[in-house]
């Protein structure tokens, strides 16, 4: 639109009346050879704005410069009032036109209904194309990222998905198999065993005998860094790989990549859009819908010798990670390296798990480990270890955990054995976690060799402990007793205080309930006509408010959490029920609830809310409906929570 040619045309002849309304007159203008609507907006007797529409945009002159306003805030503007945002977009309340042929010429002109439903079309037509043109420079930018190299994606199948398979099936008098190191299928007379390690009989290599499947796929999570022209790329894959008889194959599937200049760590971070798709056909964008992001990954070292200068890595020791084939968020270690140049010393020194630990659990904005003495000027002050325990920490390349454990060692002038310190460094058991046991304990060894002989995790082991301890001191036991400390089923032992106590609190809670107990007795009668039971189900009903906590308990929902169903007993409203199997009539396995006014069952769930053995349970259901319909009439079976 050539708007300022048509700025020199005059604007339309002023409305008669005027007044506090805004008034909008419409001309059709031609200017060499373009041509465009004009509306001309009048308010209290003079021109306020021009406005200059076609079928590609719009535009407003006002106060002497021009504009992109929408009509209804130029109509605003001659009023001295402030633009409006959000509101509905085909409402053109701000102004009126001077007469129905204004109107009728700017609708026909401009192909709409209404003003603002012409801009909607207009703007929404500009951001299309403007989305366009950034998905061509979005395209014109990756495709200058080169094709990942092909030993970079033998060392992925090679390094990271090692080793073949020889898939078997066992028929009778021979052994069928596939090889997915050569792609063979053939047969023998004598078999393998599963797991077996053996050589494929027609190529020679090593394979993995296995008999329970037929392929066998692997993910991990791989980065790859690149330079070209001026910049470097950080490439975050999901390496995948498939064994099958048609033999083994890899695949890279691109997730995201961080475009750097060179001689800088930070960039532009590009997110793929579909889920899985290799890098040359990815899309990519700068918002990220599959929340998809850099992650501890491992990282080929094939270029790293020139890919490190660009960011002034060459010296950090992330080649060394590489080269090992240790796990590290290379984002975080690219963009924190600067602060953390001490990194480098701790991975030459060997404790790579340590560096790996820093860089992934305290992350860009997490701060430092209290562990490390950043300030100092040797290994022995930043670990704040004597020369003893340092060799120590590297022999079993520990981490903060282990390091933890060694100050502590040597803060407390106590011994670590080397086996109990391997322990507590495999185990990730952290020396937080057993604040409150090595007090019980006495010392650290026989704390680990003790845990050592219970069936509990590692990682649940020291917070169960540590509980059970406080519940002991909590019913007078003597902690300073071995046989109270040293249980010899700890999570036994736990299980044991923790009913003691719930015990305590169900009896304190089931004094306060003694009047419901009373009415709930006397409605048992009524609610005798709900026992049943055919050759493998129980229907009990129940009988006291005790019942319903101990149910509550065992299958962890909320039936005996508070007075709600109690109420309903005790009022003759609804009542609850026990489904057993008569096997184990003990055992609490359903919960139901039944509304003693029309004998329909509202509810029934198992342990958490569940409903396990779904369909069995429908069928006791039913026999059950069969007979209280013979006594009662209707039942209807619905599902809803227990809650």
């Amino acid at each position: 639109m050539k708007r300022v040619q048509f700025l020199k045309l005059p604007p339309c002849p002023m409305p008669a009346g005027g007044g506090e309304t805004v008034t909008a007159a419409s001309q059709i203008l031609t200017a060499g050879d373009g041509q465009a609507l004009e509306i001309s907006l009048f308010y209290k007797g003079r021109l306020g704005a021009r406005y200059f529409a076609d079928a590609e945009n719009y535009y407003t002159w006002a106060d002497g410069g021009w504009s992109a306003n929408r009509i209804k805030n130029a109509a605003r503007k001659c009023r001295g009032e402030s633009p409006l945002k959000g509101d509905c977009y085909y409402f053109d309340g701000e102004w009126e036109w001077a007469s129905e042929e204004d109107k009728t010429r700017a609708f026909d002109y401009l192909d709409t209904y209404s003003i603002g439903e012409y801009e909607e079309t207009v703007n929404g037509r500009k951001r299309e194309m403007a989305i366009e043109r950034k998905k061509d420079r979005i395209r014109e930018e990756m495709d200058k990222v080169p094709a990942v190299p092909e030993e970079a994606r033998a060392w992925v199948g090679q390094e990271i998905f090692p080793g073949d398979i020889l898939f078997i099936q066992k028929g009778k008098g021979r052994t069928a198999y596939a090889c997915t190191a050569c792609g063979a299928r053939s047969w023998k007379k004598a078999g393998w065993k599963h797991g077996e390690k053996t050589v494929c009989p027609k190529c020679g290599r090593p394979v993995t005998v296995n008999s329970r499947r037929e392929e066998k796929t692997r993910t991990a999570p791989v980065v790859i860094l690149q330079q070209y022209g001026g910049q470097w790329v950080e490439r975050q894959f999901k390496a995948a790989c498939r064994w099958s008889g048609a033999g083994k194959e890899t695949r890279l599937y691109e997730q995201c990549r961080a475009v750097m200049e060179k001689g800088k760590r930070w960039g532009k971070v590009w997110y793929g859009l579909p889920p899985e798709t290799d890098g040359r056909r990815q899309e990519f964008w700068d918002k990220n819908p599959g929340n998809k992001r850099f992650l501890t990954s491992y990282l080929w070292p094939g270029n790293l010798a020139e890919v490190l200068p660009c960011g002034g890595l060459e010296r950090s020791g992330l080649d060394i990670l590489a080269r090992k084939k240790q796990k590290v968020n290379v984002n975080l270690f690219i963009v924190r390296f600067e602060n953390r140049p001490w990194i480098e010393y701790l991975i030459k020194a060997g404790l790579t798990n340590l560096a790996v630990e820093i860089t992934n659990g305290y992350g860009l904005w997490g701060g430092e480990p209290e562990a490390i003495n950043l300030g100092a000027r040797n290994l022995r002050e930043a670990l704040r270890l004597d020369g003893n325990r340092v060799n120590r920490m590297k022999k079993m390349n520990g981490g903060l955990d282990g390091l933890r454990w060694l100050q502590y060692e040597q803060e407390n002038a106590v011994k670590i054995t080397d086996d109990t310190l391997r322990y507590l460094e495999t185990k990730k058991i952290s020396l937080d976690d057993c604040q409150g046991i090595l007090e019980a304990a006495g010392s650290v060894n026989r704390m680990v060799n003790y845990m050592k002989k219970q069936v509990l995790p590692p990682g649940k082991l020291a917070v169960t402990w540590r509980d059970y301890l406080h519940m002991a001191g909590a019913e007078g036991m003597d902690a300073s007793d071995d046989i109270v400390r040293f249980p010899r089923d700890l999570k036994a032992a736990h299980d044991r205080l923790v009913e003691l106590r719930n015990a305590r609190e169900d009896q304190e809670r089931l004094a306060g309930y003694a009047g419901l107990d009373t009415q709930i007795r006397g409605n048992i009668p009524q609610a005798a006509r709900y026992y049943w039971q055919d050759g493998a189900h129980l229907v009990v009903p129940a009988a006291s408010c005790g019942e319903l906590m101990a149910e509550g308990r065992a299958l962890h929902h909320c039936v005996g959490s508070g007075d709600r169903y109690m109420k309903k007993m005790a009022e003759g409203k609804s009542w609850i029920l026990f489904l057993r199997r008569k096997d184990c009539p003990e055992k609490p396995w359903y919960t139901l609830e039944i509304d003693m006014a029309n004998d329909r069952i509202l509810q029934w769930y198992s342990e958490f809310d569940r409903q396990p053995d779904k369909e069995e349970v429908q069928a006791a259901l039913d026999k059950f409906k069969k007979a209280v319909k013979k006594r009662c009439g209707k039942i209807r079976i619905p599902v809803a929570a227990m809650a």
